[in-house]
């Protein structure tokens, strides 16, 4: 495909920046959910002849560029696709890559008729590492405890939490929203209060779980370890695969820039690493000392329109839909993510459950320069200066750099401000803060999704940009219940959101894996998010 000028200036650009430093830093994401490997190279390839007896010390260390400052189970969904978070605390239940909902510590659950209404009853010989016994009261006061602590939208959707039983338990939801409870499943940690209560720092150091594995060693920003327990709780025919424990000893070296986990690749220094930056990934494309994985990323990369009064796009419909035609996804994937990904359809990846195929013959604000003009004439906008806020991190800076050279090119003037992670979140959610709030967001279901953004009702100030559109929410509320979600709610909601243009859906990124070859792995488990689930995956032995 022939680029435009100001792609290639760009790229140009770029691929000077890339030659002096491969991009990549703390929380990049870059993405995926085509399952198609990168190179030739598979592990049932003859050449991969090994297993995890090639581990010089018996140590299987995998490098992440995602950190938890501390290991507290009480969560805001920042680092929620942490690779080390199964290992360290087990759920009630878990999703897996294939969308199906499995049980952990819950051992069955059901829906009373009212739609908001669940019982759950767990296993009732659960025990953690130091021999307490897990019974509904610890389920109980964990729900109750993170809805108080406010930091994960998913306990506000809780109305109430009670024991019912030794080991059942009934949860009532606030509203019948497609998706919720079983979110609740897979975001309750399973800890004992007795050992919370008893640790000297509330679990923010070190660790007692129900988990598989033994937290053995833990380093803010470097290292997190765990050995396998010879004591786990669950018989093994229950297991299932995408919850199995293959690796004996494994250990999580967090490595933020995607230059250093490229040499410590090449050196030895770790055997894989998770969701490497594209640019670095190519220097392993053809090396066959190492097998490489690319999949869909269960988040994309969004532009969200202020709805502040404050702010000129909050009102100006055709200065959003400007903005859209003017930005080019596909020089976005070319020009950053060395062309790793796909361009979307909706602000939502197609890998969230009730995304409709449909969309993507749609025509989604393709770019078009003359088109970004024209709506740009009809617009209000008089050459302000538009904010758009986003992190430091070099995906998030470069994409930024990009949407702020195609918005000039057609005459609309863009001032960045990018900020620290702390900073970013703290800023995000209110939209008097920007114009232009670049994110990188998904949802395992678009309720999920839809709920966190774009309710109305949702934050003091309104949805996630501040505005209150009542009638979106309306909208949300009759098609996120049971009975509503269905196709033709669905596409009204999509054609609402892509009419009023409140956020536009760039790239979908691929989520690259990459492994040494001669640990032999014979079979691939995938987490939900994509990645490969290097402690559940099979190796020869």
């Amino acid at each position: 495909m022939r680029l435009s000028k100001i792609t290639a200036l760009i790229l140009a650009c770029f691929m000077t920046l890339s030659l002096l430093s491969a991009c990549g830093s703390k929380n990049d994401t870059p993405g995926g959910a085509s399952s198609t490997p990168v190179n030739s190279k598979t592990p049932n390839d003859e050449k991969a002849i090994g297993g995890l007896h090639n581990l010089e010390d018996g140590v299987l260390d995998v490098g992440t560029s995602i950190n938890w400052e501390t290991l507290t189970p009480f969560r805001s969904n920042i680092g929620n696709n942490a690779p080390f978070a199964s290992l360290l605390y087990e759920t009630l239940a878990k999703l897996t890559h294939e969308k199906d909902y499995i049980p952990v510590v819950a051992k069955s659950w059901s829906a009373e008729a009212d739609g908001v209404t669940f019982n759950i009853e767990i296993y009732d010989y659960v025990t953690d590492s130091a021999g307490n016994k897990i019974t509904a009261s610890d389920i109980v006061w964990m729900i109750q405890a993170s809805k108080e602590a406010g930091l994960k939208p998913v306990f506000a959707k809780v109305d109430s939490v009670e024991q019912t039983g030794d080991y059942t338990l009934k949860v009532k939801m606030k509203q019948d929203i497609f998706g919720a409870f079983e979110q609740v499943l897979t975001n309750t940690f399973v800890v004992s209060k007795a050992a919370y209560e008893a640790s000297k720092d509330e679990f923010n150091t070190e660790v007692v779980s129900t988990s598989q594995y033994l937290l053995t060693d833990f380093v803010s920003g470097s290292v997190i370890s765990f050995e396998k327990r010879d004591d786990y709780w669950q018989k093994d025919n229950l297991i299932h695969r995408a919850n199995a424990a293959n690796v004996d000893k494994i250990s999580f070296r967090i490595i933020t820039e995607a230059s250093q986990a490229g040499i410590a690749l090449e050196t030895g220094e770790i055997d894989a690493y998770m969701i490497l930056d594209p640019n670095t990934a190519n220097q392993f494309k053809d090396n066959d000392k190492f097998t490489m994985k690319s999949t869909s990323y269960i988040n994309g990369y969004q532009m969200f329109f202020s709805g502040h009064e404050s702010r000129a796009v909050a009102e100006d419909k055709y200065l959003r839909q400007a903005i859209a035609y003017a930005v080019d996804a596909e020089g976005l994937i070319t020009g950053v993510f060395a062309g790793y990904g796909k361009t979307m359809h909706d602000p939502i990846a197609d890998t969230s459950f009730g995304y409709l195929d449909k969309w993507k013959s749609e025509d989604y604000y393709t770019y078009n320069v003359e088109k970004a003009k024209e709506l740009l004439a009809k617009s209000n906008y008089k050459g302000e200066e538009l904010e758009l806020l986003a992190t430091t991190n070099t995906t998030m800076q470069r994409v930024s750099q990009m949407i702020q050279a195609y918005c000039l090119q057609v005459g609309i003037n863009v001032k960045l401000n990018l900020v620290d992670q702390a900073l970013y979140t703290a800023s995000r959610l209110d939209g008097s803060q920007y114009d232009i709030v670049l994110n990188h967001v998904g949802g395992d279901s678009l309720p999920d999704h839809w709920s966190i953004r774009y309710d109305a009702n949702a934050y003091k100030t309104g949805d996630a940009t501040s505005r209150r559109d009542e009638v979106l929410a309306e909208m949300l509320y009759k098609t996120w219940t049971r009975e509503g979600f269905t196709e033709e709610n669905i596409d009204a909601v999509h054609q609402y959101l892509k009419e009023n243009m409140y956020a536009y859906g760039m790239v979908q990124p691929e989520n690259i894996d990459i492994w040494r070859t001669d640990l032999g792995m014979i079979e691939q488990v995938h987490t939900n998010k994509g990645s490969v689930d290097f402690a559940a995956s099979v190796y020869k032995k």
